[in-house]
C-alpha cells in the first residue's frame, strides 16, 4: 500500500486496506469535512474501510468519484428562519464549498468527482409545509446556479425522476413508501432503543417545531400541541427520508453516500459539513447568510435582525445580511 506523508488524521493502521495513495488523499479531502454525531469520536475503521473501498473501486475503473447527497429540499416556510422560498447566499456558499471539494479531488485524480444532489424536497414537502411549486422553483434555481458557476460538478435527481410514469407528487410519495419504507411502528421502536437515532430524531423534531411555530396553520396551537405534532411528523419524515435513501442505494450502489446530518462513527453514510457553523444541525435552507468580519456564517434570521444587521438584495431578491 502506498502511503501519504501525514496520516495522523486517519483511523488507519499499516494493515488496514490495499488502497493507493491517491485513494487515501481523496478520503482525506472528504475527512476534512467529516461531521460525526459525537465530535470527540473519529470515523471508525469499519466505516473508513467501506468508504475507501468504494473510492478505490471507482478509481480502478477510471471513473469520476461519484457522491450521492440527499439535500437541498427547499427553503424553510418559516420566515423567521429563512428569507424567502428561493435559494440565496446560504445555498450559494454551500454549493461553492461542495464544488471546491470536487476541484480538490480533481487535482489529485484527473477524472475528478461529481456530486449528485438528490433533492428530498418532494419526498416530505407535505410534512414540512413547503408547496411543491416552491420545491420546483428552488431546485430550478440551484440547477441554474451550478450550471453557470460550477459546471461539470453537479447532477440532480429527485422523486419525479424516480417515478416519471406516475401522475403527481402525492402518488409518487405513496409509491416510495410502498416500495421502500420501513413500517412506522418498527421505526419508532428502533429509534427508542438507539442513542444515535434518538439524537437524530430530537434534532429533526426541534427543526419541525421551530418551523411550525412560524406558520399560519399553527397560529392557534399551543406550544405543547405544536411539539406533539412535530414529534409525530419527525417519525414520518425519518421514515420517508430512509425510504429515499434505500431507493438511492439501489439506484447507485457503488457511489459514496454523503449526508448533511451528523453521523455516528460507524455509519456507512459519510456525514459532511457543507457550511461551517457552530450549530452542527444548521443548514442553508433553515438559515440566513451573514457577512461578518470578512467571513460568511449561517445564523437564524430572527437573531440576525435583532442585532440590527442590514439586509442585502441580489437580482431583486433578498440574499444575505451584512453586520453594520
Amino acid at each position: 500500500m502506498s502511503r501519504v506523508n501525514d496520516r495522523a488524521f486517519l483511523p488507519l493502521d499499516d494493515e488496514f486496506l490495499d488502497t493507493t495513495e491517491t485513494g487515501l488523499l481523496i478520503f482525506q479531502e472528504l475527512y476534512k469535512r467529516y461531521n460525526p454525531l459525537d465530535p470527540e469520536k473519529r470515523i471508525s475503521k469499519v466505516a473508513a474501510e467501506h468508504h475507501l473501498e468504494q473510492i478505490q473501486t471507482m478509481m480502478d475503473a477510471g471513473l469520476p468519484i461519484k457522491m450521492v447527497l440527499p439535500a437541498f429540499p427547499g427553503k424553510s416556510p418559516n420566515r423567521r428562519k429563512a428569507l424567502s422560498s428561493m435559494p440565496d447566499l446560504a445555498e450559494y456558499l454551500a454549493l461553492k464549498e461542495l464544488a471546491e471539494m470536487c476541484r480538490a479531488i480533481q487535482k489529485i485524480y484527473a477524472p475528478g468527482a461529481i456530486i449528485e444532489i438528490c433533492s428530498d424536497g418532494y419526498v416530505f414537502s407535505d410534512l414540512v409545509y413547503i408547496p411543491d411549486t416552491h420545491v420546483k422553483e428552488y431546485t430550478d434555481e440551484l440547477k441554474r446556479r451550478t450550471s453557470a458557476v460550477h459546471p461539470g460538478f453537479f447532477h440532480y435527481f429527485d422523486l419525479q425522476n424516480a417515478y416519471p410514469h406516475l401522475g403527481g407528487i402525492a402518488e409518487m410519495r405513496d409509491r416510495l413508501t410502498e416500495e421502500y419504507a420501513e413500517p412506522l411502528e418498527d421505526l419508532v421502536a428502533r429509534i427508542r432503543e438507539d442513542e444515535d437515532a434518538q439524537s437524530m430524531y430530537r434534532g429533526i423534531t426541534r427543526f419541525l417545531f421551530e418551523d411550525y411555530k412560524g406558520l399560519a396553520d399553527f397560529a392557534d396551537y399551543s406550544n405543547s400541541r405544536i411539539q406533539k405534532d412535530a414529534r409525530k411528523a419527525a417519525y414520518r419524515l425519518i421514515q420517508q427520508s430512509n425510504a429515499w435513501s434505500a431507493l438511492l442505494k439501489k439506484r447507485s450502489p457503488g457511489s459514496l453516500r454523503l449526508s448533511i446530518h451528523p453521523q455516528s462513527p460507524n455509519s456507512l453514510k459519510f456525514g459532511i459539513k457543507i457550511v461551517s457553523c457552530l450549530d452542527i444541525w444548521r443548514t442553508p435552507w433553515h438559515s440566513v447568510a451573514l457577512k461578518r468580519d470578512g467571513q460568511i456564517v449561517l445564523e437564524r434570521r430572527s437573531e440576525v435582525e435583532a442585532n440590527g444587521c442590514r439586509l442585502m438584495f441580489r437580482d431583486g431578491r433578498p440574499c444575505h445580511y451584512v453586520m453594520n
